[in-house]
Formats: structure tokens, C-alpha cells, sequence
């Protein structure tokens, strides 16, 4: 028994290990992506300055170099990275998910964050996370496999040698017999809650260390009055607006280069997205990347433009996002919509005369629930951002915005019917006798 033990015990290091390795790796990706838009975006720029070179179209030709990258990057090695939508459906699908790609899904990822496109992340963060779990899950019966192998040949063998040998096996492809590995559910999950721990205390103490790579700011609470809550309506119609124009500019856009996709223009494709992208960018730079960054600016930059403007560049936002992603810049859309929430609730509440920070929590609550179809989500994303004391105006904007009924031509996803349909049929069927 004592044996056995300590033989699990083994195992378990190795899997906090390989916990510890895909941290380190998720912390590379999220640093590695804000170096280089900082290499690009500011010190080119200054060093150029520096030798008294024009840097007036500089926004427009990275854009446009960026563009011909991705492009020609794509016409190689296909549309990466994929949607999270796509992403968790081929995990559902097959089971697992082909880690042998991630390289080139986080070298595409970093094209469009690199170059300035709007888009967040978090696409190419989902595809690098479920590769991860895919590969560690595997290595997990490799490196089992090994232990028990070396194990049963000679039960002395030196447990230091043994957890070298398994720790090797991480160099390589996985390659053992799944069908001759029993797992346990109780093995199952200190497995994967141990890798888990020892990957989170990694990933904080690089934060600690060396930086975050990825900032989620939180904004405060304050106090409000009448007027404010009474002003909830208002603001609640403006996010489901805000969704609308997001769902619009996405259909518009997915039809103009669809076009061009056909006729296999991939690359004029990504670069006219890119001339789209330099061109707004270069009038209101606020416009471009994923707005995780700006998000910390315009909290307490905002009253230095008008409202007007604000607002405008929220909307804009939507705009360049879809366009980007639509392109071939491909990322993820929650980032620049949340910033485009907070942008146009700052610009709108400042019109109302409201409280600034109800009018950005309800605005992007009401945003993302419009967009998303789905209320828990919408909160999920708005709790992140907004202080837990506001949690009363975050569920009331995202389920009241979350439970209207989307036009099918705009929808996200086609096949989902909305919130109170998806509810009311599930169920319909639990009553339905089964056959």
C-alpha cells in the first residue's frame, strides 16, 4: 500500500511538472504578444523619430505590411486561429484537439495582434489552452505508462530515474497504448487538479516576477442617485443598440469578403482589411488593438473627450473589429467590444448626466448580451471587469438584452434561436415521453 503511495506520488510530480510547463508557456504567449506590439508600435516609431524620419504614414504602411503578412500567411496555413466557437465544438467532436498545429495557431494570432489589428487574444489563447490540455491529458498516460513500466521490470528502481525518464518522454511525441491504462475517476481529477494548482502558482509568480502579460483592470464603484437608476432604461436601450450595430457590421462585412475569399484573394482580402484598419487608425489610434490596454486609458482619460467623440470611437470599434476578423486578422471580439461598451456607456452617460460607471456596466452588459444571446455569458464577462457591488445592474441589462429575440440574418449563430426559445425547448423536451 505504502508502495503504491509513493508511487503515485511520483506520478502526481510529474503531472505538476507538465502543469508548470503549460503555464510558462500561456504566460510566453500573453507577454510575448504585448512585446511585440511594443517593438512596433513604439520603439520603431521613436527610433525613427530619433533619426528624423517621417513617421506621418506609419499606421498606414504597418497596416498594410501587416495585412500582405497575414495574408500570405494564410494562403499557406489556412484560417487560424479558429473561433473559440470552432475550437470547443472539435473538442467535442473528436475528443481532442491537434496540439501539432499550435505553433502555427499562435504565430497567426500574433500577426493581427502585432500589426494593430482590433482583435483580442483570447482566440488564439482558447486554441493554446485546449492544445495544452489535449497534450498534457496524452503525455499523462505516456508518462504513466513509463512509470509502470520501468516499475514492474524492477520494483527498485530509483524513483529519481524513473521521474527522468518521464520527464524525457515530454520531449517527444506521446506515443503509448491508451486501451492499457486504467484510470480511476479519483485519478482523473487529482491528476488534472494538481497540474492545474502547480499551473496557477506558476502563472502568478512569472506575473510576480517579470509582469503580466494579459491586464484585466477593474474598475470601481461608486455611489448613485435617483436620477441614475432611473436612467437604467436609457442605457439598457443604447447597449442593445451598440449589440445591433455589432451584429450588422458583422454580417456586412462577412458578406463583402466572402466575396473576395471565394475568388481565393486571401491576401488582397487581409490587406484591404489592413488599408480599412491604417486608415481609421491613423485619425483615432484608440480604434485599433484589442482594447485591453486602452481599457485601463479611458478610465481615466475619458474626460478629455467630448462625449460625442466617445461614442464614436466605440461604434468605430465595432466596426474595425468585425473588419479585421472578417479579413483574415484573425482574434477574438470579446476584448474591443468590451472596450466598446465602456467607450460609448462613458460617452452616454456623460450626455445623460448619470453616474459614469453605471452607465459603462449596463451599457456593456446590454452589449454583450445582444450580441451573445446568452445572459449567463454576458455576466460571466461583465463580473470580470466590474466591481461584484454592481452585480444587480449587471444581470438585470444582460438578461433583459440577452432575452430579445435576434433577427436570424444578424445572429452570431445562426442555429441559436435566442435565450427564452433555447429554454422554453429544453423543457418541452424533458416533458416529452421518452421513446
Amino acid at each position: 500500500m505504502k508502495k503504491e503511495m509513493n508511487n503515485w506520488m511520483l506520478f502526481l510530480g510529474f503531472c505538476a511538472v507538465t502543469g508548470v510547463i503549460i503555464a510558462a508557456i500561456v504566460w510566453l504567449y500573453l507577454k510575448m504578444a504585448n512585446v511585440g506590439i511594443t517593438v512596433i508600435w513604439d520603439m520603431v516609431p521613436k527610433y525613427l523619430e530619433s533619426r528624423r524620419v517621417e513617421t506621418k504614414y506609419y499606421t498606414l504602411l504597418m497596416c498594410l505590411v501587416g495585412g500582405l503578412i497575414v495574408g500570405i500567411f494564410h494562403r499557406f496555413y489556412g484560417p487560424y486561429p479558429e473561433s473559440m466557437v470552432d475550437s470547443i465544438k472539435r473538442v467535442k467532436n473528436t475528443g481532442t484537439y491537434p496540439y501539432k498545429k499550435l505553433p502555427v495557431t499562435v504565430t497567426a494570432a500574433f500577426l493581427s495582434l502585432f500589426f494593430g489589428g482590433a482583435v483580442g487574444p483570447e482566440s488564439g489563447l482558447v486554441c493554446l489552452l485546449l492544445g495544452m490540455a489535449c497534450w498534457a491529458m496524452d503525455h499523462f498516460g505516456a508518462g504513466r505508462q513509463t512509470m509502470e513500466a520501468y516499475l514492474h521490470n524492477n520494483p527498485y528502481s530509483a524513483k529519481g530515474f524513473v521521474f527522468q525518464q518521464m520527464l524525457k518522454g515530454l520531449l517527444a511525441a506521446p506515443s503509448h497504448d491508451k486501451g492499457k491504462i486504467e484510470w480511476t475517476r479519483p485519478e482523473q481529477i487529482s491528476s488534472g487538479v494538481v497540474a492545474g494548482i502547480a499551473g496557477l502558482l506558476t502563472y502568478e509568480i512569472l506575473n510576480a516576477l517579470l509582469g503580466r502579460g494579459l491586464s484585466v483592470p477593474h474598475i470601481s464603484e461608486s455611489e448613485m442617485s435617483g436620477w441614475d437608476r432611473a436612467s437604467v432604461i436609457i442605457l439598457v436601450l443604447v447597449g442593445i443598440g451598440a449589440g445591433y450595430l455589432f451584429l450588422i457590421f458583422r454580417r456586412l462585412t462577412a458578406d463583402f469578403f466572402r466575396k473576395l475569399r471565394d475568388k481565393k484573394l486571401d491576401i488582397l482580402n487581409a490587406v484591404l482589411g489592413g488599408l480599412i484598419l491604417g486608415s481609421i487608425g491613423s485619425f483615432m489610434p484608440m480604434t485599433m488593438f484589442s482594447g485591453g490596454n486602452d481599457i485601463q486609458a479611458i478610465q481615466y482619460e475619458y474626460l478629455q473627450y467630448t462625449p460625442y467623440l466617445l461614442i464614436l470611437i466605440g461604434i468605430v470599434k465595432l466596426f474595425l473589429t468585425n473588419v479585421c476578423i472578417e479579413s483574415g486578422w484573425r482574434g477574438g471580439h470579446f476584448f474591443p467590444v468590451i472596450f466598446s461598451g465602456l467607450s460609448i456607456g462613458y460617452g452616454v452617460s456623460i450626455l445623460l448626466g448619470t453616474n459614469q460607471i453605471l452607465g459603462i456596466v449596463v451599457v456593456t452588459a446590454a452589449l454583450l448580451g445582444t450580441m451573445l444571446q446568452q445572459p449567463i455569458g454576458a455576466l460571466v464577462l461583465s463580473v470580470i471587469f466590474f466591481p461584484i457591488q454592481e452585480i444587480g445592474w449587471m444581470i438585470i441589462a444582460s438578461f433583459v438584452a440577452g432575452c430579445i429575440p435576434v433577427p436570424q440574418a444578424i445572429r452570431m449563430n445562426p442555429d441559436n434561436k435566442g435565450f427564452i426559445y433555447n429554454i422554453s425547448h429544453m423543457n418541452l423536451q424533458k416533458r416529452l415521453p421518452k421513446k
